[in-house]
């Protein structure tokens, strides 16, 4: 097939460009399509729409292989799965509708809350004088962002004198709003699952915090590697193990999560299992190699992740229904 990939190049460090993709994961995921034969264009994203329509009609491609997150706004990650929606081009992972609700942390609790997920306690705040915790300690974390921004030492509040500042902090960062949510002790566990697969063997992080609560926060998920120790498997228990299977199938099920996807977790020291949030366009980076370790657990290595990703965008998906006129 013809395949476009699509991305937005990781150009620093800054914590505004955590989320987009660099050279090594873009190479990495064209090789592989080229190895599996197919026959790959690689197109930016960060560029005007109307770039972006010419690049995809010059390109012609019967699918589009989108790690592109977007870059502003709480409709980013989904407008480039939009562009492709309406000129009729199938794209891997989940609609454009999923990956807006997904983005929306508060959303996505109630969502999933509504079919039986356990989530944390929280509230979503615009205003700091709306501020109420609905338990200490609590954490303030923006409601429209990944890869851990925002998330700091400072974000964990302990009593009830110091919210206001807190979450007053986060809104001059964050205006669109700060979710203020239960800090629930225990491990960080994520769970992938891939269309075609299944879900993934859990994996969790070992890590020292890096103050006093214990949280995988921004300094680490972006510092020294050596930092941070994936475990894959994650050290549960079988009944932990199949509790947590239980909740990630059903939130994946409830938030209509297509093609691939990640869902984060906190698991207590009892075994309780809580829902943190999902993450419908996880990374694909050779570096994180967490995703990876987890398939090759389950047979599967990085090329068969990659085809299945390609193939759930022609599988019971959107097609594409209209043929793209060439640009001259």
């Amino acid at each position: 097939m013809r395949v476009a990939l699509t991305f937005n190049l990781r150009r620093s460090s800054s914590e505004e460009d955590a989320e987009l993709d660099s050279r090594e994961t873009v190479a990495f995921l064209a090789g592989h399509l080229a190895d599996l034969g197919h026959d790959v264009t690689l197109v930016e994203a960060t560029c005007s729409i109307r770039a972006l329509d010419g690049r995809l009609r010059r390109a012609a491609p019967d699918v589009v292989f989108n790690i592109a997150e977007g870059l502003g706004g709480a409709f980013r990650e989904a407008l480039y799965p939009a562009l492709f929606e309406q000129l009729g081009l199938a794209h891997t992972g989940s609609r454009a509708s999923v990956l807006a609700l997904c983005l929306d942390k508060a959303m996505t609790c109630k969502v999933a809350r509504t079919a039986g997920v356990p989530v944390p306690r929280g509230c979503l705040v615009r205003r700091a004088r709306d501020a109420i915790a609905p338990i200490f300690p609590a954490i303030v974390k923006p409601n429209f962002e990944g890869s851990s921004k925002g998330i700091t030492q400072d974000a964990v509040v302990t009593d009830a004198s110091s919210l206001e500042r807190v979450v007053a902090a986060a809104l001059e960062r964050h205006p669109d709003g700060v979710l203020v949510e239960e800090l629930v002790p225990g491990a960080d566990v994520s769970v992938a699952w891939f269309d075609g697969l299944g879900l993934l063997p859990a994996f969790a992080y070992d890590y020292e915090p890096t103050g006093a609560h214990h949280i995988f926060d921004y300094a680490l998920k972006h510092g020294p590697a050596d930092r941070v120790r994936a475990l894959v498997p994650a050290p549960l228990d079988a009944k932990t193990s199949l509790r947590l299977r239980r909740v990630a199938t059903r939130a994946f099920e409830s938030l209509g999560v297509t093609g691939y996807g990640r869902a984060d977790f906190r698991v207590t020291p009892g075994g309780d299992v809580r829902f943190l949030e999902m993450n419908p366009l996880p990374t694909l980076a050779p570096s994180d190699d967490e995703l990876y370790r987890a398939a090759a657990l389950a047979g599967a290595s990085p090329q068969n992740l990659i085809a299945n990703v390609l193939a759930s965008a022609t599988r019971d998906r959107l097609v594409l229904t209209r043929e793209l006129p060439r640009a001259g």
